[in-house]
């Protein structure tokens, strides 16, 4: 009986161990298992914010379709030098009459401005323009320059935030932080031609009420249009590789909705510019997107007939 007892011991023993062992390892494995699933979606959330960081801008695939150099190009066709021009961060205060804006429990802002009373240039005085290429050429082709331009080639709705572009008190700095610097009532915005490459329209309207919500954060009182994104030609519609007018259609719907949500102001830009298929007509930009000088003072005319104030 001692023998069976020293005999029977450690092989209970032995099987305890075994069991726990066991246990052990099942444990591991649910803990290895874990921690995969949660570096699958860390990856996948990182993979769409670098989609929508590294998109390319149209300025480059502008330049390409008309087989120059990856340079800005104006809107009368002539490459222009990719200059940093430094706003005023002072603009002269206007000397028109202001009046009340539209209380917002009367204004539709499910719908674009409608036509009003025109005014004269004094009106952007105290306006800051935001855009891209197109806005630049929209300075450097019109008599806009008492307002402040915050435009640049390239610029998207979330470099606005963090491209050091204009000089504020010999910094470089974004373009929200150099708003930040300057006195304005307006502000008026054009941008989503770039990210029409974005994989995903909601980012870009997230980051475009980003922008919005910046600008409030700055100026409380300060209007804010939002334009509705210019046609490209029917030829870059259907040669480019994202720049697509039915696109830009789906991002005006957004945009729309967004003005609506946000309670701020929507110009049909497109409808002044556009031809009767909607595209952009093939005299009005050498390239299919950057506008002429004839073409860039129909844009400023009707801003200047579609204001609420």
């Amino acid at each position: 009986m001692r023998y069976t007892v020293q005999t029977y011991a450690p092989q209970r023993v032995r099987g305890r161990r075994r069991r726990g062992s066991r246990t052990a390892d099942v444990l591991l494995m649910m803990v290895m298992i874990g921690l995969s699933l949660m570096a699958l979606s860390a990856g996948a959330w990182a993979l769409v914010s670098w989609r929508a960081e590294a998109a390319p801008t149209v300025e480059n695939g502008a330049a390409e379709l008309v087989g120059g150099p990856a340079a800005e190009m104006k809107s009368d066709g002539v490459l222009a030098p990719n200059t940093d021009e430094v706003p005023s961060m002072n603009p002269p205060v206007s000397t028109q009459d202001q009046t009340t804006p539209i209380l917002s429990g009367t204004y539709d802002y499910s719908k674009p401005v409608p036509s009003s009373n025109l005014v004269d240039l004094t009106y952007f005085d105290d306006a800051v323009f935001i855009g891209d290429s197109r806005t630049e050429g929209l300075f450097l082709n019109t008599s806009l320059s008492n307002a402040t331009s915050f435009a640049h080639m390239g610029l998207m709705v979330d470099t606005v935030f963090t491209r050091p572009l204009f000089n504020v008190n010999g910094e470089k700095v974004p373009v929200i932080d150099a708003m930040k610097k300057a006195e304005f009532a307006k502000v008026y915005i054009m941008l989503g031609i770039n990210e029409t490459g974005w994989a995903y329209s909601s980012i870009f309207i997230q980051k475009y009420g980003a922008i919005i919500d910046a600008i409030r954060e700055i100026n409380p009182d300060a209007l804010i249009y939002v334009q509705s994104i210019m046609p490209v030609s029917q030829k870059v519609s259907s040669t480019h590789s994202y720049v697509k007018n039915p696109k830009i259609t789906e991002y005006n719907q957004l945009l729309l909705q967004l003005a609506e949500e946000k309670q701020v102001y929507y110009i049909d830009t497109a409808s002044a510019v556009a031809g009767e298929d909607g595209s952009l007509p093939d005299d009005a930009a050498p390239d299919g997107i950057h506008l002429v000088r004839s073409y860039c003072q129909r844009w400023l005319d009707y801003l200047m007939a579609h204001t609420v104030v």
